[in-house]
């Protein structure tokens, strides 16, 4: 196994962007709209409880064993709209739990660095760790150090390292910053169930959150890496879109609001 110093570098820029990317996000938002520190912590809280406790630990052995019956496409399909339909549920649901019981001011900043909290820790966790010890186990194999692992393991992550590009150990990161993007724009949907009292806003963020993920993944195994890229880009796209707009009309309403606040009288003569 020879190294491609362009791949190490890959791997590496995509294992920050998900390792550090999240809290530099978080200390951006804080220094530049003044969001506040605790959202992001709630953000990352809840989504540690909604999809590592509450999901994960019954969705990955069920999805081990659907793939052990070697479904056919349609079973396949299902499977997957079933699986992008329960992360919507679950991480969307868990923000609603957020908002109507733990974060009160609920102000659009606020809600964008809780989703910045949520997302980032996703990245953080279920990324970026990975892609670090994929960078330290593809140096080490390329210099012959099999950092003890069994022959069979080794075969494996060869076999892997083998179809990797310079271009796709840099695909994570990227898809990483679309996650991301999109994070923050359900919060800001999740919001309006609140600020509209309407929970259709609720559904709407389930369902956006479903279809980026079923979306993506359709296109991953139908088209390949960069055209999968490019459909998770475009939902980001319009995530962002939203959120600045409902971050921008949040922070103009909140100064009119201030602004034409009586003032009280002066005690001077």
């Amino acid at each position: 196994m020879s190294f491609d110093p362009a791949i190490a570098v890959g791997l590496s820029v995509s294992a920050a962007v998900a390792l550090l990317g999240p809290p530099a996000l978080g200390l951006v938002l804080w220094r530049r709209l003044s969001a506040p520190p605790l959202a992001w912590a709630l953000g990352a809280a809840t989504f540690f409880v909604s999809q590592v406790v509450l999901r994960l630990p019954w969705q990955v052995p069920l999805g081990l064993w659907v793939a052990k019956q070697s479904p056919g496409p349609a079973a396949q399909t299902a499977w997957l709209a079933f699986s992008a339909l329960t992360a919507g549920l679950f991480e969307e649901t868990g923000r609603w739990v957020a908002f109507r019981f733990a974060w009160r001011p609920r102000t659009a900043t606020g809600a964008l660095m809780l989703g910045a909290g949520h997302g980032g820790v996703e990245a953080m966790l279920l990324v970026g760790l990975n892609l670090a010890v994929s960078a330290v186990l593809f140096v080490g194999l390329s210099k012959g150090v099999t950092l003890g692992l069994p022959e069979d393991a080794l075969a494996t992550v060869r076999a892997q390292f083998a179809k990797l590009t310079p271009s796709l150990a840099l695909a994570a990161g990227l898809e990483r910053l679309s996650s991301m993007a999109v994070h923050c724009g359900l919060s800001l949907l999740v919001l309006q169930a609140f600020t509209r009292r309407s929970a259709w806003w609720l559904v709407a963020a389930i369902a956006f959150h479903a279809a980026s993920n079923l979306a993506g993944v359709v296109a991953l195994k139908g088209l390949g890496v960069w055209p999968a890229e490019l459909v998770i880009a475009a939902f980001a796209l319009a995530a962002l879109a939203w959120t600045v707009h409902l971050v921008r009309a949040d922070r103009e309403a909140r100064a009119s609001l201030s602004s034409s606040a009586p003032v009280a009288p002066s005690d001077e003569a």
